[in-house]
């Protein structure tokens, strides 16, 4: 059975049929590029419309490869019923024996695509590597953390592993800020405080509520701990936003005198 797969696999990808599978190839790559960059151009030129344009691509471009290798078997190399059984068999025992984990890569990004469990422009944590996913591929997914790394993950790992979206296609984000001070503080008052300087940063979204949560937690001490959720506007901006509200509340804290400056080296921000 393999010298016949081999025979009509020399009878039909003759040097023609090769340059004009490489052609197609490469003209899909170069139109797809393209399509790539404008949609880049447009999720830079319209921001709010971010998430919307970038998760559109990777649907389009499986698509069309689909539709490309379709038409080049169909359209270009033509094969016999026969030939097209015993390949299929054999790519079958191949992918059965050899490439299990790419297959099964492969799939899991089918499935991320059609499923959705996150799409591109959505902040998530996956094992220990949070951040913003910038590419949705067949086989990997790439990940931009906040330190400008660009981690490359296989797409069986979404798959196999809790996935934590914060945003689930919105731009906007949820971000928590946590201070824990002495319980002896005036809750009412450190309260205001917090709900100001969050609602003073250029960084909120004023259109979602700002909270303060509280709750006494023994810690070596007796404490009180503040949690500010508030929304940042664009979720690029989720480290800048927590580094503001912690910076506009020790200042606060300290100008009003509600605890010393050294006991303020306790705090969490």
């Amino acid at each position: 059975m393999k010298e016949n797969v081999v025979m009509s696999i020399n009878q039909i990808l003759n040097l023609e049929i090769i340059a004009e599978i490489i052609g197609i190839m490469a003209a899909t790559w170069l139109v797809l590029a393209g399509i790539q960059r404008i949609s880049k151009f447009l999720a830079d030129r319209f921001p709010r419309q971010r998430l919307q344009i970038s998760s559109t691509f990777p649907v389009l471009r499986l698509a069309a490869w689909l539709v490309i290798i379709g038409f080049i078997i169909s359209a270009v190399i033509k094969p016999g019923l026969n030939t097209l059984v015993a390949i299929s068999a054999t790519a079958g025992v191949a992918f059965g024996l050899g490439v299990q984990e790419l297959v099964k890569n492969v799939l899991a990004g089918v499935l991320i695509l059609f499923d959705r469990p996150f799409r591109v422009g959505d902040m998530v944590k996956v094992d220990t590597y949070y951040g913003e996913v910038i590419q949705i591929g067949l086989h990997t997914s790439r990940i931009h953390t906040f330190d400008d790394s660009t981690i490359t993950l296989p797409n069986g790992m979404f798959i196999n592993k809790a996935v934590t979206n914060t945003n689930t296609g919105a731009l906007v984000e949820q971000v928590v800020v946590e201070f824990s001070l002495p319980g002896s503080v005036n809750v009412r008052n450190v309260k205001e405080l917090m709900h100001e300087a969050a609602l003073c940063s250029p960084y909120v979204y004023r259109k979602k509520t700002v909270d303060i949560l509280v709750e006494d937690r023994f810690d070596h001490g007796f404490l009180s701990v503040f949690k500010v959720n508030a929304y940042v506007m664009n979720v690029r901006f989720e480290r800048l936003i927590a580094t503001d509200i912690t910076e506009r509340i020790k200042e606060d804290i300290i100008a009003r005198g509600i605890l010393p400056k050294e006991a303020l080296l306790l705090c969490g921000g």
